[in-house]
């Protein structure tokens, strides 16, 4: 079992070893911006006969691959090694950042969010994000239920990042019981 802290940043996931030079291939999360990578505060979080190691590493080289990105890290310098990291999933310490977030929230952002209409009635909280080819939606829980809101102006009409508080304009139907 993982045990993250509540900062932690999920960024993705080594997927294979890359070449002989001890180069792998990562799979970024909806969470990963390009420039996280620059960050000192990366860590390696992998799993072997049920223990969690995490482990701080310093990336050497990347470059995108892809959807993907091929990245070295330091002290990786072969095949073998490359292979006992596959399966290892990537973080950053979000307290402790060290580059700018992208101007565009991130999914980890908008999670936990209170959701209100307009008038600041409270109408719940962001529990997920589905990511769909059109737009994102995002779904939102509250006593009896949930319902879905596109991640559109047309329904998303503020987003207060500091208060952790979205205000939505609700359509009538938009709501299950209003």
């Amino acid at each position: 079992m993982k045990v993250l802290e509540m900062t932690d940043i999920y960024l993705g996931r080594i997927v294979k070893a890359f070449g002989i030079r001890g180069e792998l291939k990562f799979h970024p999360s909806e969470d990963f911006w390009e420039e996280v990578l620059e960050s000192r505060k990366l860590e390696l979080y992998s799993e072997n006969a049920g223990k969690t190691t995490k482990l701080p590493f310093e990336l050497v080289e990347k470059r995108p691959h892809g959807t993907s990105y091929v990245v070295k890290l330091k002290g990786v310098d072969n095949r073998n090694r490359a292979e006992e990291l596959v399966g290892s999933e990537l973080f950053v310490d979000g307290d402790a950042l060290d580059v700018a977030l992208p101007y565009e929230l991130l999914p980890f952002q908008v999670v936990g969010m209170t959701v209100k209409d307009e008038a600041g009635n409270v109408l719940g909280r962001v529990t997920r994000i589905v990511f769909s080819a059109a737009h994102d939606v995002y779904e939102v829980e509250r006593d009896g239920g949930t319902f879905m809101v596109p991640a559109i102006p047309e329904f998303v009409v503020d987003v207060n990042e500091d208060e952790g508080e979205m205000t939505i304009r609700p359509l009538p139907g938009l709501i299950e019981d209003e």
